[in-house]
């Protein structure tokens, strides 16, 4: 370790390798005029009190308002609002001038579309070198957007990845578009033929990526390019087709660590029915209906964060009947059927897999014969690998 002057180039070098995530701390003066600071040093302090804290430069003009009002708001921004941070990080008096704004519940500014706000009243100020640490008592906080923050690292500003799409996802998506190409044609007659929409999904790490989607006339598609699903029980059985019961356990330890007999209990049924019929899906239900293909239709479009993704298993466990593929009776009605078929490899494995969904209410001889179809469509993807 050296013992000489430290330069402080190498020091916002070093540091700048830690990302740290970027807030908008705001209040308003006596006069009603609004204040505010860009801060990328905001942190959780205390639970017991419940304590946040920051460290401002000690000349910061703003931050002197704000300690002369005694309270403040703390705008944790997202990823996407790098613009507006860049605006609010000028050291100008008029920095809120065409700013959209409304008083949080201590009357500070909060800003639309934060991740979070933490209302606080000034705790403590401490000196700390060139800055303070500044610690605020946590009156009342919310949750506005559930999306990746704003983050600042190596001197720019980026949001947040989760590990599972940290992988060389381009080769994999690119090596399946001639795939699919050569079997577009039949993905738009099924689709025509049944009503709905057809899409290929192709396997990226612990997520399923769409790489090609079709829909019927009249039925707008819902799908997009490049949007994500996850792979988590009961999902994403099609992908353990031909695999070694080694990795189905893992799939199935990927639930959570859950030991919900149910959630294992219609994972292995929606495989065995895969791997039986060379399809499967579900048929009905309220809550998946309701609840959880409209989020999965989001999911993975934007940001997927680690909230997100937990709502959607928590999602998934809720509806885990409803994706039970049970016996289909010929002449009743199945409202918004989702199949899905495996597309294999040379080696009998799952990359790829068709789905079929968005059908009107369909007979379920019928919804047995468009399992059929989607099954054929991917044995023809196969054969011409």
């Amino acid at each position: 370790m050296s013992t000489g002057v430290l330069d402080p180039a190498d020091f916002r070098q070093v540091l700048g390798h830690h990302p740290t995530g970027v807030a908008l701390i705001s209040s308003v003066t006596a006069e009603g005029t609004p204040v505010g600071m860009i801060v990328g040093t905001f942190t959780s302090v205390s639970l017991d009190p419940p304590l946040v804290g920051f460290l401002p430069t000690r000349d910061s003009a703003s931050f002197a308002e704000i300690a002369k009002v005694g309270k403040f708001t703390v705008n944790i921004l997202a990823h996407d609002q790098e613009p507006l941070c860049r605006a609010l990080s000028r050291p100008a008096a008029t920095k809120f001038d065409g700013v959209e704004w409304s008083p949080s519940g201590n009357g500070s500014p909060l800003l639309p579309g934060v991740v979070g706000s933490i209302d606080c009243t000034l705790e403590s100020t401490t000196p700390a070198g060139d800055h303070y640490f500044v610690t605020g008592r946590v009156e009342s906080l919310a949750i506005h957007r559930p999306v990746a923050p704003l983050l600042f690292f190596q001197g720019g500003f980026g949001g947040f990845v989760p590990g599972s799409f940290v992988a060389p996802s381009d080769g994999i998506v690119a090596g399946s578009i001639p795939i699919v190409q050569r079997i577009r044609n039949r993905m738009q007659e099924l689709a025509h033929a049944a009503g709905g929409e057809v899409t290929a999904y192709a396997k990226v790490a612990d997520h399923a990526v769409a790489v090609a989607t079709v829909a019927a006339p009249g039925v707008p598609p819902s799908t997009v390019l490049g949007s994500k699903l996850p792979l988590t029980p009961p999902f994403g059985e099609v992908f353990l087709v031909g695999a070694p019961e080694a990795e189905v356990e893992q799939w199935l330890a990927s639930a959570g660590g859950s030991t919900d007999d149910e959630v294992l209990s219609v994972s292995r049924e929606r495989l065995a029915h895969a791997c039986r019929h060379g399809w499967t899906g579900s048929y009905a239900g309220d809550t998946r209906d309701r609840l959880l293909f409209p989020a999965l239709n989001e999911y993975g479009v934007d940001s997927v964060t680690p909230a997100r993704q937990r709502e959607v298993r928590q999602m998934l466990h809720a509806a885990v009947q409803e994706l039970r593929p049970v016996p289909l009776e010929a002449q009743t009605l199945y409202h918004g059927a989702s199949l899905v078929a495996p597309i294999r490899n040379a080696h009998g494995r799952c990359e790829l897999m068709l789905r079929l969904c968005r059908i009107p209410p369909t007979p379920g001889a019928d919804i047995a014969a468009w399992g059929l179809e989607l099954r054929r469509l991917a044995e023809t993807a196969t054969e011409n690998r």
